[in-house]
């Protein structure tokens, strides 16, 4: 619970300062709530503590720092329930052990940002939720102050992801929803699509295949609400390599492509049934290598996948 840590005032005798780059950035996908205490025991003034070790409740306690602390203590630390608020506004609110957060419990920052949940020696562990002023939120499961585990994550444009973290970032199986609907399933690593996962458009393009690093890399398909299918390799998000696409009547192009575009040697299979043969670049029909050179040339003549 850094905020302590923000000024350079004096301390009590329990408190031990840290930087005070601490709590410089508030980020409500990685939230870092830290403070330290002295390891070794000492006993503080009379103003802040009782001399005996059964669980008592004192009045308002104001520690060096200029922090006020009221609820339970046992010998000269913090233990049971209390309220701890600092001079920049931020504040704790529920239980403690051994002088640390640890419990249910609420820290809410200077800007109103706030954290409630579980805690374990002063760090955010098990499930609670982080709400910010701006309105992101996150609620599920927390290791030593970082997403881990399943949880739920959404943001003030209505944006959503649903899945699993791994020390404050996306990894894992997970969903995310953006604000205009368009919808992502699959793997993550380290906060981008990587490995096995399909995606939906807001137009209804579906992709289903591999990803690597956000873009659709390797082995995929793609179909489009017009009725075009294209199966093959990608590369940053195109058709790139050998593939086959095919068109709502039947017809098929297999062969190469480049940038979305047929290019180099590939065959045709007509609606029919029949195959011809054909060299192209960049899209556009070169030749065809049978007798009828310019027979149904101009059907073929540019395909860009692009266009779709």
């Amino acid at each position: 619970m850094g905020a302590q840590c923000c000024n350079n005032q004096s301390y009590s005798e329990d408190v031990e300062p840290c930087d005070d780059t601490e709590l410089n950035h508030l980020d409500a996908r990685q939230i870092i709530i830290k403070y330290n205490y002295k390891k070794k025991q000492r006993e503080m003034n009379s103003s802040q503590t009782t001399k005996t070790q059964e669980r008592t409740k004192q009045l308002a306690v104001t520690l060096k720092s200029g922090g006020e602390y009221l609820g339970d203590w046992v010998g000269n630390k913090r233990e049971g329930y209390g309220i701890l608020k600092w001079p920049d506004g931020s504040e704790y609110e529920g239980e403690w052990k051994n002088n640390r957060a640890h419990g249910q419990g609420k820290f809410i920052y200077p800007d109103g940002d706030y954290y409630e949940g579980q805690w374990e020696n002063d760090k955010q562990n098990g499930r609670g939720t982080f709400q910010s002023m701006s309105g992101c939120k996150f609620e599920g499961q927390w290791k030593d102050d970082l997403q881990q585990g399943f949880g739920i994550e959404t943001w003030e444009d209505g944006s959503k992801y649903e899945g699993y973290y791994y020390e404050g970032i996306k990894q894992g199986q997970g969903t995310y929803v953006w604000n205009d609907g368009s919808t992502y399933t699959g793997l993550w690593i380290n906060n981008k699509r990587h490995g096995q996962g399909s995606q939906v458009w807001k137009n209804g393009k579906e992709y289903q295949g591999e990803w690597f690093e956000d873009f659709m890399c390797g082995q995929g398909q793609i179909k489009w609400p017009n009725g075009y299918t294209y199966v093959g390799l990608f590369n940053k998000d195109v058709p790139n390599g050998y593939g086959i696409f095919k068109w709502p009547n039947g017809k098929t192009y297999e062969g190469s492509f480049k940038q979305s575009k047929p290019n180099g040697k590939g065959k045709v299979i007509l609606s029919n049934g029949q195959t011809r043969f054909g060299e192209w670049h960049e899209g556009q029909l070169i030749k065809w290598f049978d007798n009828t050179q310019d027979d149904q040339k101009e059907n073929y003549n540019v395909l860009n996948l692009e266009d779709l």
